[in-house]
């Protein structure tokens, strides 16, 4: 018998409903590389944003993947958006205040549970050079940032790509139900409706929405327990307006 055991390699399997959303592309090589990481790693969907792309070229570097470039869909982002459950945006740029909430970043070893938990979610990568836009990112329902260890944080798209979905396919994670974006929205907007009653300063009812949504997919909790939630802002937010009332007829 050996005096060492081997672990057996983990199962390289990308959740089911998984796909790549590619964002104004640019450079036919990241095209082409990200083309073969999405046969790579068996993802059966490639979104392809107002790209910018010679086609042609970029097949010369996806390889045996040509079929998936010939495949893949153009789409607007809000097509994009109404397509997916959860949608995880990539970038380099940390929240540098508490008040820039689309940019609070879930480790990437994190996804994996809420990817799995959603019928259908898409990993968005950026501009092959500025990345996504603050108003993209806000689309989203979840940033993820990779951590390079140095102030040269940028990566290549093709790269982080690679990086995220090999963690992604290799994560071992329990089963869980996230609750659905109806059900998020909802939620975000009965929070949002008790900060308004409670005569919250504007600065801060400014992010509000968003601190909701972002709270809902991150919480753990089932649709029915976020509903319950928030039925018991609505309440609350009924109740304050009855005294408020009876405080202005005196």
């Amino acid at each position: 018998m050996g005096l060492f055991h081997a672990e057996p390699a983990p199962t390289c399997v990308v959740p089911k409903g998984f796909s790549l959303t590619l964002v104004e592309p640019q450079y036919p090589v990241n095209l082409g590389h990200v083309a073969r990481l999405t046969k790579n790693f068996g993802i059966k969907k490639l979104y392809l944003v107002h790209p910018k792309v010679d086609m042609s070229v970029a097949s010369i570097y996806a390889s045996h993947a040509t079929d998936v470039l010939e495949n893949a869909e153009v789409l607007s982002f809000q097509q994009v958006r109404e397509r997916n459950e959860l949608l995880i945006a990539t970038t380099a740029v940390r929240a540098q205040k508490k008040s820039n909430v689309i940019r609070r970043s879930v480790r990437p070893e994190q996804i994996g549970r809420y990817v799995r938990s959603a019928g259908s979610a898409s990993l968005v990568l950026g501009r092959d050079t500025t990345g996504l836009t603050n108003e993209e990112i806000k689309m989203c329902d979840m940033t993820t940032v990779i951590d390079t260890g140095s102030l040269y944080r940028t990566l290549n798209i093709s790269h982080a790509a690679a990086i995220l979905l090999y963690i992604l396919s290799t994560e071992r994670v329990e089963s869980y139900k996230a609750p659905s974006r109806r059900t998020r929205e909802i939620f975000a907007e009965s929070l949002n409706g008790l900060a308004a009653a409670s005569r919250m300063p504007h600065h801060k009812m400014r992010n509000m929405l968003e601190v909701g949504r972002r709270m809902a997919v991150t919480s753990q909790l089932s649709d029915r327990q976020l509903l319950f939630m928030s039925g018991v802002f609505r309440k609350a937010v009924g109740t304050i307006e009855e005294i408020q009332g009876r405080t202005s007829k005196t």
